[in-house]
């Protein structure tokens, strides 16, 4: 009897970020990327010798500090959009900053915590988000071209805003519980996931089997979020995912990127057709988050195709 293979997540290399829109490299990456994403839903991204170990390592331990601070000081990192600011459950801890790409913005986080400023902080925030938002404006370039509606990316990126999160998830062996984060898809248009060693997050396959991510300084790991389901007409799917920690290791932190198209999203009208008829109506992922948000409390997840499926 032949024996099921163990699934893995697509892994892409993409060291080369300099990679040149139209050259045989990039049709050779976008293939990949796009077979990933509409098997999967995800893909491991390796960015060789772009983050030496040492940064990673200190990164990491710099931005494991934030949350050694007290309470009243995180509580004074607000936000009014749904799901950023500062936020604390009983498995995790996570500040988001909102528009992350501009560098006034994390000026003004570094000192909420360092009223003097910490330009160590700062620009270790500064570097992975750069490096993070050129990798999902990278993807999603190749993913509008792989589609035939490229003429329709810079306006969709002209709309679009990067958040970046921090988040330490805390030991199971302390809170009694080994569930970091429950299953869920992103309410975002796609994320851009990097963390420590410690393993812990788990991507569902469309046969319904659970695959580790086994993390490295130099890998990342891309999701398609909401957005970009309800935008490519059900061609690529939400990565379903959620978070398992194993006791009796050292403490779990992740880093995100998440990238919101701030206008309402639909799908072009090049991707509705007889083969793929249009499966939902127009969303605000703004709305969609907020309404999210509001249902955390009842521990329900929002479905896309309850909200808005034709």
């Amino acid at each position: 009897m032949a024996t099921k293979t163990q699934a893995k997540i697509p892994v892409v290399d993409l060291s080369n970020l300099d990679l040149k829109p139209g050259t045989n490299t990039w049709f050779s990456a976008r293939k990949d990327v796009c077979r990933a994403l509409e098997e999967c839903g995800c893909f491991v991204v390796e960015i060789s010798n772009k983050i030496p170990s040492e940064l990673h390592n200190t990164t990491f331990s710099t931005f494991g500090k934030l949350f050694e601070f007290p309470t009243e000081t995180k509580m004074k990192f607000t936000s009014e959009r749904p799901f950023h600011g500062y936020f604390s459950s009983p498995t995790y801890e996570r500040l988001v900053i909102d528009n992350a790409t501009f560098t006034d913005v994390t000026q003004e986080f570094t000192n909420i915590f360092w009223p003097n400023g910490n330009h160590h902080v700062r620009e270790s925030t500064d570097s992975y988000v750069k490096l993070m938002a050129e990798l999902d404006k990278m993807v999603t370039k190749m993913v509008f071209e792989n589609y035939g509606v490229g003429d329709y990316y810079d306006s969709h990126m002209e709309s679009t805003t990067h958040s970046f999160g921090i988040i330490k998830y805390k030991e199971p062996q302390k809170t009694g519980n080994n569930s970091g984060l429950g299953i869920h898809t992103d309410k975002h248009f796609t994320t851009v996931i990097h963390q420590n060693r410690v393993k812990g997050l788990l991507i569902k396959t469309e046969d319904g089997e659970w695959i580790d991510f086994d993390p490295s300084p130099s890998s990342f790991i891309f999701m398609a979020g909401d957005g970009l389901q309800v935008w490519s007409n059900d061609r690529i799917k939400a990565c379903i995912h959620r978070v398992l920690l194993a006791e009796n290791l050292e403490t779990r932190y992740s880093l995100g990127l998440f990238s919101h198209n701030n206008k309402t999203i639909c799908a072009p009208e090049e991707l509705v057709d007889e083969e793929h008829p249009l499966h939902y109506k127009p969303i605000n992922l703004r709305d969609y988050a907020q309404e999210q948000n509001r249902l955390v409390a009842y521990q329900k997840e929002l479905s896309l195709k309850v909200y808005c499926g034709v």
